[in-house]
């Protein structure tokens, strides 16, 4: 053995007695047990040499995770706050038809906020100063404050802005605008005075973590002109994009997006076609309902006199600016339905539509629908595409107009999907 023996020791201290060990070595041994101590004491120092070794390999590994993870959370933060910006824009758009709207290049290093829109209509302009937050209840006041102090025509653009929210920013003269539809826009301009508030409407639900840019409200716009035209899918993306009213960027992701889930199959290089049409068209209709539609209703309203609403052919439109759907555009594409309801879609003015068919507002039970138009070419006559249509009725709660939709079905829209 190494070591001898072990000797106990006793010593008084402050008047108690303490032992403790001691171990005494033997005298240099020789032999066998040299050997045995030699490999004994370069095993304790391999051993420590390699613990020390995989401390320093874990906390590299660990450094490396930290680094990669917290530059993954940064790169997607980024990405989700520049789709959320880039809906903020289009739901801009649609509030402010008749203006110019864009994004416009700024030195935003030296500043606190997200992006500036640059609004426009005749020759006058005016900037807002965008604060982009992904999620409004993880939102804290006071950064959002002093992030848009001093800023020109503060605007918030987030997931969702509920009553108490909205009061609260309206109180500090911050304008904002939100997935939902809900909106607050107060621009105090000699060229052009703009006021727009919209409340009430409810959170959207959120199908997963991932986007699926086909079915996002820019990308539904897409989706709907590629089923509508399913022979022009192999049309360049300049061409698609201006056909649909879209941006390049928005119908490249589109298609992938399409591709990705199926719906989009290459036949031979070079050559797309769709696929599992139903299933795409029953997807887009159900996003539409809930994601594009909602932001598109203009209002509801009545008709000012004693009038029948079954006599829908009776009224006079500017066509093909205004245009049926839902129950009137059922009845005039199968003669088989007496309306109880009017849907109207426009790309005129609200108060020329009240004009034209002699409406009053009536925000809670009016029977009649007026929504903007999302597609930016007309088809001819005064009833739009049986494929809206078709949408239309089965978004409708009416019982009556399940038949309707399977007849709008067989003989124009089965089509479409062969």
């Amino acid at each position: 053995m190494i070591f001898r023996s072990i000797c106990i020791s006793r010593r008084r201290l402050n008047g108690k007695t303490f032992a403790y060990h001691s171990y005494i070595p033997k005298r240099r041994p020789s032999g066998w047990d040299d050997a045995l101590g030699f490999f004994a004491s370069a095993w304790a120092q391999s051993t420590l040499t390699l613990m020390r070794e995989l401390v320093v390999f874990l906390l590299v590994v660990r450094y490396f995770y930290l680094f990669v993870f917290i530059k993954h959370e940064v790169m997607s933060n980024m990405k989700a706050e520049r789709q959320l910006l880039q809906e903020g824009l289009e739901a801009l758009t649609e509030l402010l038809p008749t203006f110019s709207i864009e994004i416009i290049p700024s030195d935003l290093k030296e500043k606190q906020y997200d992006a500036v829109i640059q609004v426009l209509r005749g020759g006058f302009s005016v900037n807002l100063t965008v604060e982009v937050k992904q999620s409004a209840q993880r939102l804290v006041w006071g950064q959002l404050l002093n992030q848009l102090e001093n800023a020109s025509n503060p605007t918030l653009m987030t997931d969702y802005v509920n009553s108490v929210l909205g009061e609260k920013l309206r109180q500090q003269g911050i304008n904002y605008i939100d997935r939902a539809g809900n909106a607050y826009l107060r621009i105090e301009n000699a060229g052009f005075p703009v006021f727009v508030w919209i409340e009430g409407r409810k959170p959207l639900k959120r199908i997963g973590e991932k986007t699926d840019h086909a079915f996002t409200r820019a990308g539904l716009r897409v989706t709907y002109w590629l089923i509508t035209h399913p022979d022009l899918i192999n049309e360049t993306i300049r061409t698609i994009a201006q056909q649909a009213g879209a941006s390049l960027e928005t119908v490249h992701r589109v298609k992938i997006s399409l591709q990705q889930r199926g719906f989009l199959s290459e036949i031979r290089t070079g050559e797309w076609k769709l696929s599992s049409r139903k299933t795409l068209l029953d997807k887009w209709i159900e996003a539409y309902a809930t994601r594009l539609q909602p932001g598109l209703l203009i209002g509801r309203y009545r008709l000012l006199k004693k009038e029948s609403i079954g006599n829908w052919e009776n009224q006079v439109l500017e066509m093909p600016l205004t245009q049926w759907g839902g129950e009137p555009a059922a009845d005039g594409y199968t003669d088989f339905l007496r309306p109880a309801e009017w849907i109207v879609y426009t790309r005129q003015s609200t108060r020329e539509v009240m004009k034209q068919l002699r409406l009053l507002p009536d925000p809670e039970n009016g029977p009649i629908r007026v929504y903007k138009k999302f597609w930016p070419t007309d088809e001819p006559g005064q009833l739009v595409h049986p494929l809206l249509v078709y949408a239309d009725l089965l978004i409708s709660r009416d019982s009556r107009n399940a038949e309707v939709a399977q007849k709008m079905y067989e003989k124009y829209v089965q089509c479409l999907l062969d």
